[in-house]
């Protein structure tokens, strides 16, 4: 189970100004649109924590990771820069 890639969940705005939630795994892709930062941040928690492991990563506009959390089974996670 270690040797699997962990799913991505990555927040991030648009140049039109909706946030977006794409996921991004070994078996599935999915993407999710929101009109508040906030209301994408929980569906990225919301799907992380129902997952066995995934990192949420919130994009900044440059596309650089601007903070990144792991998440695994037992919900408590790791904050990375």
């Amino acid at each position: 189970m270690a040797d699997q890639p962990k799913p991505v969940l990555s927040v991030s705005l648009s140049k039109d100004g909706v946030w977006s939630v794409n996921e991004r795994g070994p078996n599935r892709t999915a993407i999710a649109y929101f009109p508040s930062k906030l209301g994408a941040m929980k569906h990225a928690v919301r799907v992380a924590r129902a997952k066995r492991r995934c990192r949420v990563a919130l994009i900044g506009g440059d596309g650089a990771v601007r903070l990144a959390r792991d998440y695994d089974s037992e919900g408590t996670g790791v904050e990375t820069p």
